[in-house]
């Protein structure tokens, strides 16, 4: 996969080191982290919930929605 290199000022790199977990490469550390980022509009709120559409809340919250 080709790759690009980039510059990050030190403390952005202990940053990003401190969330590197184990055996986790850089790049996916930022893959991971950007994808777990809020969402700052509607339509990336809508985007995120998508794939739970049609998921059910699970019993125990529907028993105490019901009480």
């Amino acid at each position: 996969m080709p790759s690009k290199t980039i510059s990050l000022e030190t403390d952005a790199y202990r940053m990003l080191r401190r969330e590197k977990q184990r055996r986790e490469s850089f790049s996916q550390v930022v893959r991971r982290l950007i994808n777990d980022r809020p969402a700052l509009t509607a339509g990336e709120l809508l985007a995120a919930l998508q794939p739970l559409e049609g998921v059910g809340a699970g019993r125990k919250r529907r028993r105490r929605a019901a009480a």
